[in-house]
């Protein structure tokens, strides 16, 4: 067992555990919703009926089931708030460097001219872009293409599609701290995206000062907030 085997856990396993039990939680309030509907139709029915000293018991007793309910789905909403799941699956990209899209050594002049008209991310592309370059850029016409294809998701390349969907590689972030790697290495974790929910706090555990834990977070969340777009 590694030293760092606190950590040792796969965090993909544990979210998907997490979202079933989340969606079991939300499955239970929608039934709850339901039977809460259900009682108060059969309140207004009993309300307007001729016979309600007859129905004095029953009133209550739907009163107090509905009363019941309410409460447990506020108890069981508390419980998923509490935790911040939800088992509605973001959509969601993150922002890909035009240098790391057009990364063969061809299409230099392309992410220079790009970058001095202020372009970062593909995703602030659209065909227009390429004609307002200087139309004797070296394999301009090939760079077109390469992202015609990729906006019309006729595209296959895994580093980018993997780069789309996870993010940057930990190791560009967290290189200069070797023990923080090999805790990332021995959860299985390469990108940024497997962290959304790691818990840093428990890094105290294991001798990290709290300087370097806010540290940690820091990168990561000023990570999200500029690349990672909810659709």
């Amino acid at each position: 067992m590694g030293l760092f085997s606190v950590f040792n856990k796969k965090y993909i396993e544990k979210e998907e555990k997490l979202n079933k039990k989340i969606a079991e939680l939300e499955e239970v309030i929608s039934r709850k919703d339901k039977e809460i509907s259900d009682l108060i139709n059969e309140l207004d029915r009993l309300n307007q009926s001729t016979n309600n000293v007859m129905n004095n018991k029953q009133l209550e007793l739907i009163e107090k089931n509905i009363k019941e309910a309410r409460e447990e789905n506020s108890r069981l909403k508390g419980v998923i708030e509490k935790y911040n799941l939800s088992s509605r699956k973001e959509k969601y990209y993150y922002k890909v460097d035009v240098e790391k899209f057009y990364s063969a050594s061809k299409y230099k002049d392309v992410v220079i001219a790009l970058t001095n008209t202020g372009i970062t991310y593909i995703q602030e592309m659209n065909l227009e872009t390429f004609d307002n370059l200087p139309k004797d850029i070296k394999n301009l016409e090939e760079a077109r293409i390469k992202f015609q294809k990729f906006i019309g998701k006729d595209f296959i390349e895994w580093e980018i599609v993997t780069y789309l969907n996870k993010g940057e590689r930990l190791s560009k972030f967290y290189s200069k701290s070797r023990k923080l790697m090999n805790i990332f290495n021995e959860s299985d974790m390469e990108f940024m995206e497997d962290i959304i929910t790691f818990d840093f706090k428990r890094l105290s555990e294991c001798g990290f000062k709290d300087e370097q834990i806010d540290e940690f977070v820091s990168k990561r969340d000023e990570y999200y907030r500029e690349r990672r777009v909810i659709i």
